[in-house]
């Protein structure tokens, strides 16, 4: 009677579940042995194979033993195709997340292989795409250093909602006709701002335009780069070109790849209006 019959040993090796999963299956009532005779010896049978098929397929997709107990018993088209239903949205959504992930970890990459082939204070013209941004609130001209880390922090915390954390660090925008004419001792942005990744669901977001910019890239902390400003100043009249008046700077190495702040890299870019 057991001739078209498996032992738990044979059917584990064609199903390639192993002989404890299949003891585990049947203490939870998901999966049992068509047989089981006075002596407690297990049988399957190959038809079974479909059933171990249709258990491993509903664990992928994330399904509890209970829920495919349930599932097994009562399985049809129309029970598959709202269970999948249900299913793909979130499965898209996890998808979405870690090509998200992926992404901002290879801008950080980039970023960091950038900051090891630049020359320091060395002025470049480079030709810069659309960028899409996000930014802060606006720092008030007299902000104190508190307002200042407060709208920093808002900016922090919005960038980690939205795990936008993980690629561009944040950047600052400058108001470059007040830095020159003020020259204090320290970088005065106006705002903060956070490159977008390309998958980004934001409406309202900024535009860094396209062009030319002068590029200068700076070592050390962020709030010392206006020390580098004059060297911008003077390349502008030597070359009689007309420049906007915002500035952007943005972290190449930073906190999250250098602990010492002398060693962050900062690239420094204000676009160019015409060249006489």
């Amino acid at each position: 009677m057991y001739e078209n019959l498996l032992s738990p040993n044979e059917f584990a090796n064609i199903s390639g579940i192993s002989r404890q999963t299949l003891i585990f299956y049947e203490r939870k009532n998901v999966f049992k042995p068509i047989l089981k005779n006075e002596k407690g010896f297990r049988f399957y049978s190959l038809e079974q194979l479909d059933v171990i098929v249709t258990i491993q397929g509903l664990q992928t997709i994330g399904l509890s033993l209970r829920e495919i107990q349930d599932y097994i018993e009562n399985r049809n088209a129309e029970l598959i195709y709202e269970l999948y239903s249900s299913k793909l949205i979130p499965l898209k959504q996890t998808v979405q997340k870690y090509n998200r992930m992926i992404e901002m970890m290879n801008v950080k990459l980039e970023l960091i292989k950038k900051a090891k082939s630049v020359l320091l204070d060395t002025i470049y013209l480079e030709y810069r795409p659309a960028i899409q941004i996000i930014k802060s609130k606006k720092i008030p001209l007299d902000a104190s250093d508190t307002i200042q880390y407060k709208i920093l922090g808002e900016h922090m915390e919005y960038r980690k909602v939205k795990d936008y954390s993980l690629g561009h660090a944040v950047a600052g925008i400058v108001d470059w006709k007040r830095a020159i004419e003020s020259m204090t001792d320290k970088t005065q942005y106006r705002y903060y701002y956070t490159i977008l990744p390309s998958s980004h669901e934001e409406t309202d977001y900024s535009v860094i335009e396209s062009g030319t910019y002068i590029v200068i890239y700076h070592k050390g902390p962020y709030n010392q780069t206006y020390e580098i400003y004059p060297k911008i100043i003077e390349y502008v009249k030597e070359n009689h070109f007309e420049i906007e008046s915002t500035l952007y700077e943005e972290s190449l190495i930073d906190e999250t790849t250098e602990s010492d702040p002398n060693n962050y890299i900062t690239q420094i870019s204000v676009r160019i209006k015409e060249i006489f």
